[in-house]
């Protein structure tokens, strides 16, 4: 799922922005359950990926990733406390075919390039509120320097995501295009499902201002994952 507004789900994370963006456009309800719930796992055991599910920390045949954020959280030390009183938890979901394609929801571009990447998400969703005349044009571009690195640009920062050879964001770096927050996260990875895919993620945010001592704030990110 950033140094951002968390009611603007598209800049909490995943690489970079692009997970909360897509969550803008689709925000569903989710119930909550038991640690097992967070995960359907499939009968396959042969390792697939593409570069869209890669984007999105994942491998194997993925059909839909439902993702809960809780942001008000404390870790301890055998535990983390978890407070849905003050900020409740966004949860989003996501879909991909059975060649590994993420689905764009029917409000959303999405262009890749010759190797078949996503280089390019807009959100082209009417302006129903009239707050500006013709579409929202939320715009983020990415540059994949590797398979473990890739740079976002869109929205007003520009962020830097490191991924391990797992497909796990192992931290990720936000500059303002402008004056604002630095931002810098680190995770933690706590669960995963029998597939290898991660189930549960601790994430260190630092936030820091220029002159001003950093910030640091705590997440917790819960994935049910179904495969085809």
């Amino acid at each position: 799922m950033l140094s951002f507004n968390i009611n603007t789900p598209i800049l909490r994370m995943i690489p970079g922005l692009l997970f909360l963006a897509l969550a803008t456009s689709c925000i569903d309800s989710h119930g909550s359950g038991s640690d097992d719930a967070w995960t359907t796992a499939d009968d396959g055991d042969e390792l697939f990926e593409t570069s869209d599910l890669s984007l999105f920390e994942l491998r194997h045949r993925v059909k839909r990733v439902t993702t809960t954020t809780f942001y008000n959280v404390t870790p301890g030390p055998d535990s983390v406390a978890i407070d849905t009183t003050a900020v409740k938890p966004l949860v989003t979901t996501v879909y991909f075919d059975q060649l590994g394609h993420y689905v764009p929801r029917r409000d959303e571009r999405v262009k890749r390039d010759e190797w078949g990447r996503i280089i390019r998400w807009e959100d082209r969703r009417p302006n129903l509120r009239r707050l500006h005349g013709g579409f929202l044009k939320d715009t983020l571009t990415y540059r994949h320097d590797s398979p473990n690195v890739v740079r976002t640009s869109g929205m007003g920062d520009y962020a830097v995501t490191v991924y391990d050879d797992h497909r796990r964001v192992v931290g990720q770096y936000t500059d303002p295009l402008a004056d604002g927050e630095h931002t810098a996260v680190f995770n933690l990875y706590r669960k995963e499902d029998r597939r290898g895919n991660w189930t549960e993620r601790l994430s260190v945010w630092t936030t820091q201002t220029t002159g001003a001592r950093p910030h640091v704030s705590y997440s917790l990110d819960r994935r049910e994952i179904t495969y085809y």
